[in-house]
């Protein structure tokens, strides 16, 4: 016996029915939903890989302890340079201290300076001689070598000097009225000495002597306190 239509039509639609109920059962135990995977544009049963906890992250940003730190590349240059390429560290920079030690190595062998004759006077003021230190008196009759100018004023000739004013430096200022009297220092050659002019720096060696006597003014007052007997002058 034959069916209506509508019968078969409604068959058709309870097998529907029980075909996606059966699908949907099984998506469930699967834990993936045929939806979701629509959403995601993915077709059904294949699933999205969870990452595993206990696999490490390839793409996890670095620690502070995987960043290493960052060192000076720049190349040394000057001195610094050299030295390293010699292996050697560089020099450490002179301190006063190493200043006053060589000095005083220096002054030991009889090498002095101007600075080493320096005392504390007014200017114009009247010399006495506890003006002196120490230092300066423990230089008298000492035989000594002296760094100075020859002042140009002092000689009448370029060769065959017997007698000069060795001053600090090369101006004018050193000698005379006003100029402070440790400036300068009085140079009497040794007999069968003498020296010959030049504009450039002379080393003196020759006896060192305090003289507050000989060189006063007519009216008072001191040009010079100090005066050398040289044996050399070059």
């Amino acid at each position: 016996m034959s069916q209506p239509p509508y019968a078969a039509s409604k068959n058709y639609w309870v097998a529907l029915t029980l075909l996606g109920t059966a699908f949907l059962s099984a998506a469930s135990t699967t834990g993936v939903s045929s939806i979701s995977l629509a959403q995601e544009g993915k077709p059904p049963g294949q699933e999205t890989e969870k990452p595993n906890a206990d696999s490490p992250a390839t793409d996890a940003p670095k620690t502070d302890k995987e960043v290493k730190p960052a060192t000076d590349t720049t190349p040394p240059q000057g001195e610094d340079r050299a030295a390293a390429t010699r292996g050697q560290s560089r020099p450490l920079p002179t301190t006063p201290v190493d200043d006053r030690s060589a000095r005083t190595a220096a002054k030991s062998k009889g090498d002095i300076t101007f600075d080493d004759i320096k005392f504390d006077i007014e200017k114009d003021g009247l010399f006495e001689r506890k003006m002196l230190t120490e230092e300066i008196e423990n230089l008298h009759k000492k035989t000594v070598r002296l760094r100075g100018y020859i002042l140009p004023a002092s000689v009448f000739q370029q060769t065959g000097i017997k007698k000069f004013v060795l001053v600090r430096d090369n101006q004018e200022c050193c000698f005379g009225p006003g100029a402070a009297l440790y400036d300068c220092v009085m140079i009497e050659m040794a007999e069968g000495k003498s020296a010959n002019f030049t504009t450039r720096p002379v080393a003196v060696r020759g006896t060192f002597m305090i003289d507050s006597e000989s060189y006063q003014y007519p009216d008072g007052g001191h040009y010079a306190i100090y005066k050398m007997i040289a044996t050399e002058v070059k």
